[in-house]
């Protein structure tokens, strides 16, 4: 709880609400001459600290950030002396009475000879003008409701599931352990693939990303979009309308205090989304279009995957198949030259555009945070390589050969020479306005061209992409200017030279909170194992494991 209780108010509407039908019907009661406590403790007198929070951000998230030796600090309800605790699944009017300030008092109606799923009733509550079950704590009631009524249908159908075809006597069902060896060996961790945060769901994607690579060929494209709730005025003004009932202009919106901007979005978290989502199926809309940003290359196929970053905003990672476009083969001048030229059509990192406004480009410019933060050795780097590399023209590095294995005085040379251009690097990154050309950055670093691509080769262990940059781009992450114009936040595009490393990346990376959570179902079904469970039973611990974790 975050607000100061007042018991008098709290009794006043309990007395209230047990006078209700709903509550008459649970058969609550309400004892009128419960001393509330006023008056023995004089907080107010004694707490000499400000309203003011020290820490405002610390509760702004939901993220548990708690060890294992401190879950068992909080409120925990146990049921009543011979009483047994009722499923919220089996329980008809959970939700009404777990949040009266919602239903107030009413049992939710649905019109006789109508069929709804628990999911159709809270998509309908989720899109109401009223927005009092779009709040945070009513969101993952529902959805813990939602998963728990998935893994139980889906424990039913796997039990029913047999891999069995011939005829079965009595005998043989009497046996447990022949039973149990009716099921699936994996049906521990199969029946999980109706949930989307589940390890077994995203290994089915994984499965489906290496089938299109080996059906359409290798990936042309990877997209990365993120939101930009706080830069998107038309959201805003959604927003504003929708949550105070007040029309504003574009104009408004944009002069709008930051504060007041991130109020209103973490108000309605399910507009901004619904919003987000709205944007990118028009995106997709346009890159599928014939003057699509990708010209003559037609966009055939492909897949996204949308993740929700820390502070709750969704980020996209897309790989797109383009009709007829140069496909990477190594040591082969003539199709490097064409992969070179398509990456130049379609990609850039020019910071002085005339498409559109500085205010874009600086959505594009990286600015270190704890989150890039990496430490190696005695130095700390940016985890994503930034600044990059600047360069005269785009290229395709390759890493030595092992016909051009380098000697150890070219090897201490490369290192001094790498060391004087990182110096460099990090210190024109903090001038935005320098004017430095690739030639003059050169004769900084007492390199010519050559020693300068030597220099970067000695480091790769694999085929990259290098663009065409100036020195005073060196921060600005890749770009498609058309893409960037209509989506209007940070995005990135790169060239993909490796199919399967990006259908990795792009599945398992962007999936590392479920990576955990694949050991912890493991390390649960491994201790079933050596008990006398039934099947029934192990789904059902495996499934409790998984919503009590995730």
């Amino acid at each position: 709880m975050y607000e100061t209780i007042r018991p008098k108010v709290v009794h006043t509407a309990i007395k209230y609400l047990v006078e209700q039908e709903l509550y008459k019907d649970e058969d609550k009661k309400f004892n009128e001459n419960e001393n509330t406590g006023e008056g023995f403790d004089d907080d107010d007198n004694w707490n000499e600290c400000d309203d003011k929070p020290i820490n405002p951000g610390a509760t702004e998230t939901l993220l548990n950030d708690e060890t294992d030796d401190q879950n068992d600090i909080g409120i925990k309800f146990a049921p009543g002396e011979n009483n047994r605790p009722i499923s919220i699944l089996m329980d008809l009017k959970v939700d009404e009475l777990t949040f009266p300030k919602i239903y107030c008092r009413k049992q939710r109606k649905i019109k006789e000879n109508v069929k709804l799923t628990y999911a159709k009733i809270a998509k309908s509550e989720l899109r109401m003008f009223d927005r009092r079950c779009g709040r945070v704590s009513k969101l993952f009631f529902t959805y813990k409701k939602l998963q728990t009524r998935k893994f139980s249908d889906a424990i039913s159908i796997n039990l029913r599931k047999t891999k069995n075809t011939k005829k079965i006597n009595v005998a043989q069902m009497l046996n447990r352990d022949y039973v149990n060896g009716l099921t699936h060996s994996d049906d521990a961790f199969t029946f999980l693939r109706c949930d989307r945060s589940s390890p077994a769901f995203w290994e089915l994607k994984k499965k489906e990303v290496i089938a299109m690579n080996r059906q359409l060929g290798c990936a042309t494209l990877l997209l990365t979009l993120s939101a930009g709730e706080t830069d998107w005025s038309e959201l805003i003004v959604i927003l504003t309308q929708v949550l105070e009932n007040k029309v504003i202009t574009l104009e408004e919106a944009e002069n709008m205090s930051y504060e007041k901007k991130c109020d209103l979005i973490r108000q309605d978290p399910v507009t901004c989304v619904r919003y987000f989502e709205h944007r990118l199926k028009c995106l997709w809309e346009t890159l599928s279009a014939p003057c699509d940003p990708f010209q003559v290359y037609e966009l055939v196929d492909k897949y996204a995957r949308t993740e929700f970053q820390v502070r709750g905003s969704p980020h996209v990672h897309a790989l797109l198949w383009l009709k007829n476009a140069p496909k990477y083969k190594k040591n082969n001048p003539e199709p490097i030259e064409r992969c070179t030229e398509f990456i130049d059509k379609l990609i850039s990192v020019n910071s002085k555009p005339t498409e559109f406004s500085k205010e874009l480009i600086s959505l594009q410019r990286h600015n270190h945070s704890h989150i890039c933060k990496k430490h190696v050795k005695d130095s700390i780097k940016c985890r994503f390589g930034i600044p990059y590399f600047p360069m005269r023209k785009t290229m395709i590095l390759e890493p030595f050969s092992d016909d051009e294995k380098l000697t150890k005085k070219e090897r201490e040379e490369i290192s001094k020479n790498r060391q004087n251009v990182i110096k460099e690097l990090d210190k024109i990154s903090k001038d935005q306005d320098n004017s430095l050309t690739f030639e003059e950055f050169l004769k900084h670093v007492n390199m010519n061209e050559e020693e300068y691509i030597k220099m970067i080769r000695a480091e790769l262990k694999k085929a990259k992409v290098f663009l065409k940059r100036a020195p005073n781009e060196i921060r600005i992450n890749a770009y498609n200017p058309m893409i960037m114009s209509l989506h209007k936040a940070n995005m990135d595009i790169q060239f993909i030279l490796d199919p399967y490393a990006c259908s990795m990346y792009c599945v398992d990376y962007i999936s590392k909170s479920e990576n955990g959570m694949s050991k912890l179902l493991r390390e649960a079904l491994n201790e079933l194992k050596k008990g006398n469970n039934t099947v029934r039973e192990r789904l059902r611990v495996i499934a409790n494991k998984f919503l009590n974790s995730s």
